[in-house]
């Protein structure tokens, strides 16, 4: 995140209100919201060995700001991971509409109702 849209986010959600100078107009908004976001951990992976605040580069600030942290981690699984883009992948195809009754009976992974653990 850059530093203007840092300093930006931090007034919405310290302040509540939102500063605007736009076309030679200059004023401030109120801002009472809601605020959920998210953030993909520098270089893709998220070290668990590094605090959060590292992980997604932002500051202190911000941070204390929400209300809840949550860490979501995808585990690599090469042989799950194939699995579950062969089943999304057939489920687009026979779903869509111009698919034709050969494409919906080829491509059934996963149609038996076999749930993929996500364990």
């Amino acid at each position: 995140m850059n530093e203007v849209d840092r300093t930006s986010i931090h007034e919405a959600m310290e302040q509540q209100s939102i500063s605007i100078s736009k076309a030679g107009i200059v004023t401030t908004l109120q801002a009472r919201c809601s605020v959920i976001a998210a953030a993909n951990p520098i270089r893709g992976r998220y070290d668990s060995g590094k605090p959060f605040n590292q992980n997604v580069d932002l500051t202190e600030p911000i941070l204390s700001r929400f209300d809840v942290l949550c860490v979501v981690r995808d585990r690599v699984d090469v042989v799950m991971d194939e699995r579950l883009a062969q089943h999304v992948v057939a489920s687009h195809m026979r779903s869509h509409p111009l698919a034709t009754k050969e494409d919906r009976e080829t491509n059934q992974v996963a149609q038996d109702g076999e749930v993929l653990d996500q364990d």
